[in-house]
Order: C-alpha cells, then sequence, then structure tokens
C-alpha cells in the first residue's frame, strides 16, 4: 500500500479517536450537569424542610413561652389567695381574742355572772321563748 494510504488510514484513525474522547467527555460535563441540577434539587428540598422544621420549633418554644406564662400567673394568683387566706385567718383570730376580752370584760364586772350559763349578759337565754327583760313574745305590746 501507499503511503498516502497509510497517512488517510492515521488521520482516520486519529480522527475517530478525537472524536470518542470529544464524545466522553460531552457525556461526562453532561452527567456531572444532570447531577448539579439533582443537587441542587435536593438541596432545595432540604433547605424548605429546614424552614418548615424552624417554623415549628419557633412555634413549639412560644407554645412554651405561653404555657410557662400561664403557670407563672396562676402561681402568682395562688399566692395572692394565700395570702389573702393568712389575712383572713390572722383578721378572725384577731377579731376572736377581741371578742374574748371584751367576754372577760364583761365577766369582771359582772360578779354574779355564771359562767357555765349560756344566758348573754342581758338575762337571755338562747332557745328559750322569753326575750331579754322577761318578756315572753304573747307579752309584747302588739303595734
Amino acid at each position: 500500500m501507499d503511503t498516502w494510504v497509510w497517512i488517510v488510514l492515521a488521520i482516520v484513525v486519529v480522527a475517530v479517536i478525537v472524536l470518542a474522547v470529544v464524545a466522553a467527555g460531552r457525556r461526562r460535563r453532561e452527567q456531572e450537569r444532570i447531577r448539579e441540577q439533582e443537587n441542587r434539587a435536593h438541596a432545595a428540598d432540604l433547605r424548605a424542610r429546614g424552614e418548615e422544621q424552624d417554623l415549628a420549633a419557633r412555634k413549639r418554644e412560644a407554645d412554651a413561652a405561653a404555657a410557662a406564662a400561664q403557670a407563672k400567673q396562676a402561681r402568682v394568683e395562688a399566692d395572692r389567695l394565700e395570702q389573702e387566706a393568712r389575712r383572713g385567718t390572722d383578721e378572725a383570730a384577731r377579731v376572736r381574742e377581741e371578742a374574748e376580752t371584751h367576754r372577760q370584760d364583761a365577766d369582771a364586772l359582772d360578779p354574779e355572772h355564771d359562767p357555765g350559763s349560756q344566758a348573754g349578759p342581758d338575762g337571755y337565754v338562747p332557745g328559750r321563748h322569753e326575750e331579754p327583760g322577761g318578756l315572753r313574745p304573747e307579752d309584747r305590746p302588739r303595734a
């Protein structure tokens, strides 16, 4: 064979190899491009999920803060009621002491008073049908 045939044959072989390398490079670049698009789409999905989870977490935090505020308000109200109950108890004890003091003063002023009797200082006995001063209901003057 002539040299020019060998030269043409070599050029064709080199051209085929170059075309194969170029085609393989294009295929690889296309696959990389597709992979990048898939990665971008996946990243966008992950970002969207992350935002949803962030919103859900902030809502839970807000709900927890609201519950904590409610609990704190309930504790404050309970403390207020407890303080009010203590004041009421203290006031009742003070009134009871005052009543006892009055009773003792009355007993000291009236030496004939029988401390075991249920009669009050004016002689009235609860449960009897007489009023103070010895009047019965039927003896009272009618108006």
